[in-house]
């Protein structure tokens, strides 16, 4: 068994929570990731954010690195400055922050050779069990109510491949809690992230 987890503070909730009161426009959404510093700078000194990726914000890569996994880019294809509507459009947007992941390899040493590095991050916690995981998620739990109150009935909304979570709506945005299987390592690591996505 093994645990990774980035220290979740209530700096980076609330983050979370101001990026679903803005509207959903690339310019509004890219505005705040140069705030946040979640971007980087292309060769003629502008922002540049990949969307519908993994995106790294913060460490050194493979050491301590973490990262966003961005969906489709917010807003129309009329301009930067346009407030989407259209649920087509809005469809596959989204901004998701993991910030734990845990894995019960039969073999360390050969799945860390074939999907790490994982153990030997300096944030990793080799031994830590199950319980563990389901703590952190807790404690984000924990943080959204304070700022959020109670979540959503349950069934509401939930993402593809959740095994928990839990829902808020604020303003034009779902903000999600959710425990569930992390894909991009083919189902390697399960995951605890927060969620901001618009409603359809």
């Amino acid at each position: 068994m093994a645990m990774t987890v980035r220290p979740l503070d209530g700096g980076l909730v609330d983050r979370m929570i101001e990026l679903a009161d803005l509207p959903w426009s690339l310019e509004g959404y890219e505005d705040a990731f140069v705030r946040n510093g979640w971007h980087a700078t292309g060769e003629d000194g502008e922002a540049v954010i990949g969307w519908y990726e993994p995106w790294p914000v913060a460490g050194e890569e493979g050491v301590d690195d973490w990262w966003l996994v961005l969906g489709e880019w917010p807003g129309c294809r009329d301009g930067r400055e346009v407030v989407c509507e259209h649920a087509e459009c809005r469809t596959d947007c989204s901004v998701l922050m993991p910030f734990a992941y845990f894995a019960d390899p039969d073999d360390p040493e050969e799945w860390e050779r074939e999907l790490g590095p994982f153990l030997g991050r300096a944030d990793c916690r080799p031994d830590a069990p199950r319980e563990d995981f389901q703590a952190e998620y807790e404690r984000a739990a924990r943080l959204l109510r304070e700022r959020l109150g109670e979540p959503l009935p349950e069934g509401i909304v939930k993402p593809d491949d959740a095994d928990q979570c839990l829902v808020w709506e604020r303003g034009g945005s779902w903000v999600i809690l959710l425990m569930g299987t992390e894909w991009i390592s083919y189902g390697a690591y399960d995951q605890v992230a927060i969620e901001v996505r618009p409603k359809i």
